[in-house]
């Protein structure tokens, strides 16, 4: 098949771009022909991926890119009303072309700012896109179910939110492997800043006395003032540096490492590459390991308000001591195969 695929496909990374690339690498691998247009803010630093500056030049990659494709699929989050026109005009150009339009809704805030629309634009672009697509992939039942308000069931799908990682991925990552070999129990911080919550509950959860030898603490960070944080990091652990380990926040291959050992996954806000509310929220997935796939069947948004990162470091600890929830709401625990049936 010919496809082409849109969404976030640049740093730094988390699970939507790093679901969006494994999928194109999936669909490569399996002897498809795929082109990419990048729409995050961020470019890619991948050659065969299309970077777009402005809606012209989304515009412009869309049409040409477009043409003769069998399928094309947009990913988003959805938060972003210009992301939401991009998504409606990848429809349009689908019927266009004659092609097969593909919608999928990453797990976030959906299910709250989808009931929040506004009625003069907003509604209207979220019934015209569900009404006109062919399918539209949902990677949590709330999303799901919240989007029945759009448009009835009969070309939703449910398909959990995953990372492919092969097995030679890891294999090439001999240094980052060989630092989490001993280590039982994995968080990983992706995209910190000093400035965060989420900087607040890592020095909260190194600093305390609870924190064990076999735990190790993964940290990704965009920010220009890295090495400050990073000394910061490692005297809040009161001599016990071996627990933290820094990758860089553009490394996919460390960033598929972190992930493929990670039991729970923290980060900013965010939505086509694009950070929201990071002084104040963090997003906090319990991870789940079936085979060569990363699943995020159990999450949590947390929002501060006072002194709330001690607190939330407590409940990062107690999560990280329970097994991710059986994937009961799923089909199928096949993603990259789901999609393509999908496809056809």
């Amino acid at each position: 098949m010919k496809i082409l695929l849109i969404g976030n496909f640049a740093p730094p990374f988390e699970e939507e771009n790093l679901q969006n690339i494994t999928l194109f690498n999936k669909l490569v691998e399996d002897g498809h022909e795929c082109s990419v247009i990048n729409i995050s803010i961020n470019p890619s630093t991948d050659n065969r991926f299309i970077n777009t500056k402005s809606n012209i030049d989304y515009l412009t990659a869309l049409l040409r890119h477009g043409l003769k494709k069998d399928v094309i699929h947009f990913s988003t989050k959805g938060y972003l009303r210009v992301g939401l026109l991009k998504m409606m005009l990848s429809i349009f150009a689908a019927k266009i072309f004659r092609a097969k339009s593909i919608i999928t809704f990453h797990s976030e805030l959906f299910s709250i700012l989808g009931q929040m629309r506004s009625p003069f634009g907003g509604t209207q672009t979220l019934f015209t896109s569900f009404f006109l697509a062919d399918k539209i992939i949902f990677a949590d039942k709330d999303t799901f179910d919240v989007a029945a308000m759009y448009r009835k069931r009969s070309n939703f799908e449910l398909v959990p939110a995953f990372i492919y990682i092969p097995d030679s991925s890891i294999k090439r990552d001999t240094s980052l492997s060989e630092k989490l070999k001993d280590k039982k129990k994995v968080v990983f911080f992706t995209n910190i800043m000093q400035s965060s919550f989420l900087f607040e509950i890592l020095i909260e959860l190194i600093a305390g006395s609870s924190l064990t030898e076999d735990t190790g603490i993964i940290i990704s960070s965009y920010s220009e003032s890295f090495p400050d944080l990073k000394v910061r990091l490692e005297t809040a652990t009161k001599g016990r540096k071996d627990n933290l380990i820094f990758i860089e926040q553009d490394d996919i291959q460390s960033a598929l490492t972190a992930f493929s050992r990670a039991d729970i996954v923290l980060r900013p806000l965010t939505c086509d590459g694009e950070m929201f509310f990071e002084k104040f929220t963090v997003s906090v997935k319990k991870v789940h390991h079936e085979g060569n796939t990363v699943f995020f069947p159990n999450g949590l948004v947390f929002i501060k308000e006072g002194t709330a990162a001690a607190i939330c470091a407590n409940i990062i600890k107690t999560m990280s001591s329970f097994e991710a929830s059986p994937l009961s709401d799923f089909k199928t625990l096949d993603s990259c195969e789901t999609i393509r049936i999908i496809y056809e």
